[in-house]
This record gives structure tokens, sequence and C-alpha cells, in this order.
């Protein structure tokens, strides 16, 4: 459903978080149309900057707003068009051997392989994006890793309250669950996206070569629609 003006209003100058739980910054503004529909958003960023935010990555669960990383949501967004084109193909594939202008049928198989050899490169830029996402992860988890050691080390060498310390190794356990979790969401959205990808593009090379051969062959010898005149010459 898309997000309207009457919900995000409620929440104008609250906390917005990403799927993990990280605070991001805090809603200033927003954007719509005369019908009510938010096309984006502006977040606060630490009281550094603003920024805008597309209304398809914001989303309000139990009352709280949250942001889909860029990642993930340009993923989702070739995953669910890759099933409807796989839908598609298998439709096709049904239909094929019924009554039908093969001409027709193969026009719309060549179009639609064409459509799954542009989503095939669009999956491709969206596996790489997720792939350096998961390095990214690993790199930050390894600062949280060294923040933390060099905290308990300071906190048990007494060098640092017990106070100071709780405050501190729970806002770190808090990212530390946030990139585990994120790392989880990445693996998981990866290998659906190669699943899916496989399912929509098996056949599909093979599938085109036949209908364009086939298109081009109906283009050259089209079908006769009308009886075939033969006429006898008598020698006399």
């Amino acid at each position: 459903m898309p997000l309207t003006v009457d919900v995000i209003s409620r929440l104008t100058g609250r906390d917005v978080e990403d799927e993990y739980g990280r605070t991001l910054g805090v809603l200033v503004s927003f954007y719509s149309d005369v019908n009510g529909e938010v096309e984006a958003i502006e977040v606060k960023v630490a009281d550094r900057s603003i920024e805008r935010v597309e209304a398809e990555r914001v989303k309000v669960k139990d009352g709280r707003i949250q942001i889909v990383p860029k990642w993930k949501h340009r993923a989702v967004k070739v995953i669910e068009a890759l099933d409807r084109a796989y839908k598609r193909k298998k439709a096709i594939e049904t239909i094929e051997g019924e009554d039908l202008p093969s001409e027709v049928v193969n026009a719309f198989k060549f179009k639609l392989a064409e459509e799954i050899k542009k989503l095939k490169r669009e999956a491709e830029e969206a596996k790489l994006v997720i792939k350096r996402r998961i390095d990214e992860i690993g790199d930050e988890s390894l600062h949280v890793a060294r923040a933390m050691t060099s905290l308990k080390m300071l906190y048990f060498s007494g060098e640092i309250g017990e106070a100071n310390y709780t405050q501190s190794i729970n806002h770190l356990r808090k990212l530390r669950d946030a990139l585990t979790k994120e790392k989880e969401d990445a693996k998981r959205v990866l290998d659906k996206l190669e699943k899916t990808l496989q399912a929509a593009t098996t056949g599909v090379a093979e599938g085109e070569r036949k209908a364009k051969q086939e298109q081009q062959v109906g283009e050259v010898h089209p079908p006769s629609t009308q009886g075939t005149l033969v006429v006898h010459v008598e020698e006399g």
C-alpha cells in the first residue's frame, strides 16, 4: 500500500531506523502529491545534514518508521520482476500447443526472452552490490570487535568505570547484533536472487533462438489464406 500523509504526518519528528534496529536519524519533513500519497521523506542525519529517501524505501512497522537499505530494495525489485517473468515463461509454454497462430506465440516468446535478458543483467549487478555490502559488513564487524576488545581491556584493568563501561558496551553490542542481522539478511536475499534468476533464465537462450527462427520463417513464408489454384494444360 502507498505511504500516505495521514500516516507519516503522525510520525514527523520521530526517529527513523533501518530494518535491523539502527537509528538513522529523525524524520524532519516529507513530500506528497495532492492525492495524499507520500513521494519522499527528509531524514536529519546526526545533526550534520538531511537525506532524501524515496517513499518506496519507507515503511511503517509497529508505529515506527523503517528505511529499507538500497541494496535490498534494488534486489527485491529484480526478484519480483524475475518471478513474474518465470511465471509468464511457464504460461507461454502451457499455451504453446493450443490452437493459436505460431507467429503470434513466437512474438510473445521473443519479447519475453529479451526482457529476461535485461533482467539477467540487472540481477548480476544487484548480486555484486550485495556481495560488496557483505564484505563491508565484515570490515565493520571487525572494527566493532576491536572497539569492544579495547573497552573490555580498559574496564578490567580498572581504567574505566562500570557505569561508563556498561553504557558503551551496550551500544557496541547493539551495533554488532544489527550488523549480524543485516549480513544474514543479505545472504538470504542473495540466495533467493540467484535461485529466482536460475529459474527464470533456464532454457531462455535456446527458446529465444527457436522463436526467432520460427518468426523469420513465418515472415519469409507467410501462411497462405487461400486455396491453391491448379491449372491443367492439355496438349492439342
